[in-house]
């Protein structure tokens, strides 16, 4: 008898407890995900990446410094975001393996517009992802839609190493030509 009040003493609080915790939790509270509904209101947006290109630099300069101001938007919200470009124009987004594959795709989307609209050209974007401590991986790339050339399609495909042997541009150390 005297185990039978223990038991149900403690599945009495044990319930108390959960039913205290469903009716305080709140889950907003402690949110993980970066909302990103509107990518076009973060800073620095587009107008105010313009207005700090330098018109007098090299248009690979007007690049490389397009990519710090696009990583520091992605950074100021926590999120592990790069932009590089090498001497050949060729840009390379860098996004640590972690986001959603999604988020990746808004984000390319985004970058692919992006500089569309301020270097007046149709880049060549290529997506990598990667762990802390590896090198990137190649998983997708951002390209000029086949029925409107003027809006950018984003294909993943990360099952490149179950068709052909690895290629070394599937990976990324150090930019080429730089």
């Amino acid at each position: 008898m005297k185990r039978l009040t223990i038991v149900i003493t403690l599945l009495l609080v044990a319930g108390g407890i959960a039913i205290f915790k469903l009716a305080t939790y709140d889950p907003l509270a402690n949110e993980t995900m970066t909302d990103m509904t509107d990518l076009s209101t973060w800073e620095p947006t587009t107008a105010q990446i313009r207005a700090q290109l330098d018109a007098n630099a090299s248009p690979l300069q007007r690049k490389q410094h397009y990519g710090r101001l696009f990583r520091s938007r992605y950074r100021a919200k926590s999120m592990a975001v790069n932009l590089r470009v090498d001497r050949d124009g060729v840009f390379y987004l860098e996004c640590a393996a972690t986001l959603p594959t999604w988020d990746k795709a808004l984000i390319a989307h985004q970058a692919w517009a992006e500089i569309r609209e301020l270097f007046g050209e149709r880049p060549r974007l290529l997506i990598y992802e990667s762990y802390i401590g590896t090198i990137s991986r190649r998983v997708g790339e951002a390209r000029a839609s086949a029925n409107n050339p003027a809006v950018p399609e984003v294909v993943f495909d990360t099952g490149w190493h179950l068709r052909r042997k690895p290629q070394r541009t599937d990976f990324l150390g150090k930019l080429p030509g730089s």
